[in-house]
This record gives structure tokens, sequence and C-alpha cells, in this order.
């Protein structure tokens, strides 16, 4: 287990390079380069979008090959490390998008993105972003987990936001297929078998916040993304994204994101404007060369100067993507640096240096510190983890009881591909906390599904914020949250919140 190790400022070297290979965050996950295989899960490829690209999907956990299911709409692979099997097999078709399907015997149906975008109805209501429900068929490739049990099971133990009646009238009435064809609910799911399910889609409202591009030079943008927006289709949301709004109201076609934020975090993102741009930041990413910056509010008076955390994390559960520390974790390295305690709130500015990239890296160090982010709705909270909050780390058995009383809640990460279950907002609470809204009475005249509360204000923010992003030829920055500016003396917020450079072209990569 690591050892927590404060240092002066002046014994970090800000201009080497990291010593850690990176590899993704949760607050900040890399898209581009390997991606987890596990042997139970289709592994999620997040989506660079494309207009004239949309649903696929390529080789099935069971039969040897890479486990990855394709997002709903607009997902096409982006790259793979040179060599591998899915870099080879992505060379054509879009990279590999129509090859792969036509390959299969059996292929999920393909949308246009650019018409299915023009028909999407945005409103604003409430300081939120709406959009007016629509059809859509979910597809995927059986998970792992499905094969040999009955059809019925699945959804009722998968899917858990609606109930045995309804998803056998859904059965019945040929909503949900398989392979295109109806099946009973007594139907034993197979490898290679597409579930198929057409629901009226109920996406929940985000921020009415404006998705700015804060600088286009070279093939690539800066992208300052609003806290409670997903970046991209997954789970409940798909319009409602920041590469689907960007597309729809300021003409892009074609985005490779370089860099993802959880829904509810804030701040930088850099997307590509081509495969050849984002593959020169994969290969920054995979040398290390790209140095990452986070802003995060506290619990407590977080130790002055430098604090280093080695904790190894691993994944506690993948269906509810949580993670804590474990001996047997990945190793994960964070370098946390206070900025400003305010003792009137008894919480702490604190600059955040991802060395190594684990899902909720930053979070899960902060927990196991004793500092967890303010209003953190999965890392603080004390009804899920008791008294301790997580603090220096919990047992195996705490771990297991808590995963299982998760479960039970019913609570998913909003962002979780589980929505063949049925449309966006069925779920009161997401699996982060974050409030989804309550039912209200009233009930869709076309689906029946109850109608909900608009999140409340807190419930679409969290205090990290991605800051800024630096390699040896550029440095890309955005302004500071509302809620770190007033924490932050005028002479501190100057300092680290310089205009950006202008980005070149990194000598380092081969371009070709």
């Amino acid at each position: 287990m690591g050892k927590i190790q404060p240092e002066t400022v002046s014994n970090l070297d800000q201009s080497s390079p990291l010593p850690v290979p990176m590899t993704s965050d949760e607050s900040d996950k890399t898209l581009l380069g390997s991606l987890p295989i596990e042997s139970e899960l289709i592994v999620e490829l997040q989506p660079s979008l494309s207009s004239s690209v949309t649903t696929t999907s390529v080789a099935q956990e069971t039969t040897g090959s890479l486990p990855v299911e394709i997002d709903q709409i607009g997902a096409v692979p982006v790259t793979a490390p040179h060599g591998s099997k899915r870099h080879k097999e992505s060379k054509k078709g879009h990279y590999g998008g129509e090859q792969q399907a036509k390959k299969q015997k059996k292929r999920l149906d393909l949308v246009n993105l650019e018409d299915d975008l023009k028909n999407a109805e945005f409103y604003f209501e409430n300081d939120l972003r709406k959009i007016k429900p629509y059809f859509f068929k979910y597809q995927t490739f059986a998970k792992g987990r499905w094969l040999g049990r009955e059809l019925i099971e699945v959804f009722n133990t998968e899917f858990r936001d609606r109930d045995n009646t309804f998803y056998e009238r859904a059965i019945k009435d040929g909503r949900i297929k398989i392979n295109g064809e109806k099946v009973s609910k007594e139907y034993i799911v197979k490898n290679s078998d597409i579930v198929a399910h057409d629901i009226h889609r109920h996406e929940p409202p985000v921020a009415n916040l404006p998705v700015k591009v804060v600088r286009e030079d070279d093939g690539v943008i800066i992208v300052d993304k609003p806290s409670s927006i997903p970046v991209h289709p997954s789970g409940r949301y798909r319009h409602n994204t920041v590469l689907h709004i960007l597309m729809k109201e300021q003409g892009y076609k074609d985005l490779f994101p370089v860099n993802r934020l959880d829904r509810l975090t804030s701040g930088l993102m850099i997307i590509a404007l081509s495969v050849k741009r984002a593959r020169e930041f994969e290969l920054m990413m995979q040398r290390c060369e790209i140095k990452k910056e986070y802003v995060c509010k506290v619990k407590g008076q977080f130790p002055s100067g430098i604090t280093e955390c080695h904790e190894p994390i691993h994944v506690a559960c993948f269906k509810l993507t949580l993670n804590t520390v474990h001996p047997d974790g990945k190793a994960c390295s964070t370098i946390f640096e206070l900025l400003r305690y305010d003792p009137k709130s008894n919480t702490s500015i604190v600059l955040a240096r991802p060395i190594t990239g684990r899902t909720h890296q930053i979070r899960v160090h902060l927990q196991w510190l004793g500092y967890p982010i303010t209003n953190d709705p999965l890392y603080h909270n004390q009804d899920i983890w008791g008294k301790s909050n997580g603090q220096g780390g919990i047992t195996e058995e705490m771990e297991k009881e808590l995963v299982k009383k998760l479960l039970e809640r019913g609570e998913m990460d909003d962002e979780t591909d589980y929505t063949l279950a049925s449309s966006s907002a069925n779920a009161a609470t997401s699996q982060n906390g974050s409030s989804l809204g309550q039912p209200q009475g009233e009930f869709c005249n076309v689906c029946g599904l109850p109608s909900r509360a608009d999140p409340e204000p807190e419930k679409r923010i969290m205090y990290l914020h991605a800051w800024k992003y630096q390699a040896k030829a550029w440095s890309f920055e955005t302004e500071l949250p509302d809620w770190a500016k007033e924490s932050i003396s005028s002479n501190t917020e100057s300092s680290i919140t310089k205009n950006t450079t202008i980005l070149e072209r990194p000598s380092t990569v081969d371009s070709s």
C-alpha cells in the first residue's frame, strides 16, 4: 500500500515528464488507446461521433475476440494500439464500423445520425435543457453474464427500473426481440444474440449552460464542459450530450474526444476533428507527455504543501462503476496541493494532478485521505459508506455489503449502458447519487412512464473541475468555476488562469 508523502512545492519538478504511464481517470477518461477487457462484460467503446456513421457492433466476449460494444448512435472505433487485433481490423470501413458488422451473421441496424439530430427537438425550461421524448431502438449483443438465462430473468435482474409485468408485456407485444424476431419470455439467451427493445425515450434534462468552444486550432477544439452534461451518448443520455449538442447547434460533423469527463464534472475537454489528430494525442498520452490538473473543493482542512497518494485502486463493481482502494488494485498516483482553506465552511480548495489515470481516481484518493469532495454524491455519502465514509479504506466484507446495498437500491450509473430496460429517466436516483427527480403523479400518454420533477440545482454539479492540460509545446486552461473563485485569492487565481497558448503540432509525435 502506498504512503502519503508530504513534500514541499520545490521538490516537485513541474517540467519533468510524468513518471508513471497514464491511462484514464474517471473524472477524465482517455478515449484512445487500450480499453479494459473484462471477461464478464461487453466494454463500451467511447464514441467518436461522425454524422455519416452510426450503429454497429464488433466481436463477442465469449469467442475469444475483443469484447467491445459500440454505443448506440454515432460511435465508431477511433484507434487501437498499433499491431493489436482491433487496430488491424479497423483499418477500413470508417475504422471498422460497417466492415466489421458485415462480417457478423447478425448485425445491428444502422441509423443516420445527421438525420436523427435534425429531428431532435430541444427546448429550455427552468434553467434546464430538455428534449422532447422520442422513439428509439436499443440494441446490444448479449453480454456474457446473460448467456444461458431466460430472457425475462435477464430483464428483471439487469434492468430493475421496470417490473416483471412490464417486461412480460413488452416481450409478448414484440417490443423486446431477439435477432429481430419475437420470442417467448422463457427464451434462453445465446452467444451472439442481438437483444433489442423499442421504447419511447425520455432523456433527463441537463443544465441550460453553453458548451463553449474556447479555441479551435489545427484540427482540435478546446471545450469548456458545463456540469451535468455527459460527454457522449451513454446510458440514459443521447442527444443531451456534449458531442450531440456541438453537432446540432454548432455544425461540427466528425468529433473524436481525446479525454472524457464525468457528467457532473466540469472543465476542459480536448476534441480532435480527425482520426489523425486524435492519434497524435493518443501517443502523447501513452508517452506521458500531457500533464493534467484539476481543482476541487473538499471537506476539512487539507494539509498544506504537497501531498502524494499512491494507493492502488480496483473496481469493486463494474455494473455500478464503483471503485475503492484495494491492495490488489492497479498502481495509482495522485499529487495534491492545498490552494486555500476556508475556516468558516471548513472546506479546502485543492489542486489535483493525476499521474496515473484510473476510474474515479481523484475522488477515491480524496475519500481515502479523509478529505472527500464536499458534494460528491457517491464517495462522500455516509448513508452508503458508514461513519468513516471510506477514510483509510474498507474491508472486503464491507465492500461486499456496500455493493449489495447499492444493487438492492437499484442505484445505477446514469451514464451506464443499461437502458435496454426502458426510457431514460425511469430511476429516481442514479448510482452516483445524483437525483433524477421524483415521480409527480403524471404519466406519459404514449408509454405510461411517470413524469419526474426537475433535478434540483445542487444535484447538477460536483466540485471537481478539469482546469488545465499541458504539454511541451502547448497549454490549455479554462476559467475557474464560481465555487473556486470565491475561495481563491486574486493572486492565486491570477497565477492559474492565464491565457492559453496556441496549440502547435507535437514535434515528438510521428504525423504519418
